[in-house]
């Protein structure tokens, strides 16, 4: 067998291990909302069996599901946005700014991503509940931007980088200031960049949990919070959980479906320089 032969089947080996890894999980959860409880538990597993929706009817129509679709998508999109447009504009400012200090802020921003967001929770707890913003949606949207931000700046400012210089200089000859500079020739041209940031705090602040545990009440409760409630200190819903894992994954997977084309590009901006 030639080497080139024995290569390429190691690949498709390792190629189908790797897939089987990621799919499994989602697959188990999947099934396990579809299946009969009793057979939710029994083994072996059975892959053959006949689909029920009561585990999704039950969820829709007891409890406050509807409203924690409705609370993580108000969050979600709100800090995405605001993280979006302050990453932007740092990002800008801090590479027309050509200065150390520039570069000192860029590595605490890549810094700041590598620190596990619980060491910031109890200084954000305890200045959200000096201003009085915990209990509601306002908190734990300031948290996800905190998250959420610095890394948008740091992924948006390498694709700036990248950007000619003759384009800056054509725009200011055109008598354009700083600030339509940015909105008229450098903005348009972050798309890329800016996919890449808005699937990535969209999945982050989507799946986050410990910040929405933490500074909400019942009326403000996330989607994640909802599924971890049917999970009981004595026994676990398997059927109901597992058809609300599968609603809370669904709408990040489908804007991942759309926005993939710009992930690769946006997180590789600046990794090749001329």
């Amino acid at each position: 067998m030639k080497k080139k032969t024995r290569t390429r089947i190691l690949q498709i080996i390792f190629g189908v291990v790797v897939f089987v890894i990621a799919i499994l999980p989602v697959y188990m959860i999947v099934s396990s909302s579809l299946k009969p409880t009793l057979l939710i538990r029994k083994m072996p597993p059975e892959f053959v069996f006949e689909p029920t929706w009561t585990h999704y009817l039950k969820i829709f129509k007891q409890g406050n599901f509807l409203s924690y679709f409705k609370n993580s998508l108000i969050v979600a999109v709100t800090s995405t946005a605001v993280s979006i447009l302050i990453g932007s504009l740092a990002a800008y400012g801090l590479a027309i700014m050509k200065s150390d200090w520039a570069n000192r802020i860029t590595g605490f921003l890549t810094f700041s991503k590598l620190l596990p967001a619980i060491t910031i929770m109890i200084p954000l707890y305890v200045m959200l509940d000096k201003v009085q913003l915990l209990g509601g949606f306002v908190g734990v949207i300031l948290s996800h931007i905190a998250i959420n931000a610095p890394f948008t700046t740091w992924l948006v400012l390498g694709f700036i980088q990248d950007l000619p210089q003759d384009l800056f200089e054509a725009a200011k000859l055109d008598g354009c200031t700083r600030m339509k500079i940015f909105w008229r020739v450098v903005f348009p041209l972050l798309s890329p960049a800016i996919g890449s940031a808005v699937l990535l705090s969209l999945q982050y602040s989507w799946n986050e949990l410990m910040f929405a545990m933490q500074f909400t009440s019942m009326k403000s409760y996330t989607l994640t919070v909802g599924v971890s409630r049917f999970v009981g200190a004595i026994s676990v819903d398997w059927g109901q959980s597992s058809a609300a894992a599968t609603v809370v994954m669904l709408p990040i997977i489908l804007v991942g479906f759309f926005l993939q084309k710009y992930l690769v590009s946006g997180l590789t901006a600046g990794a090749v320089k001329g």
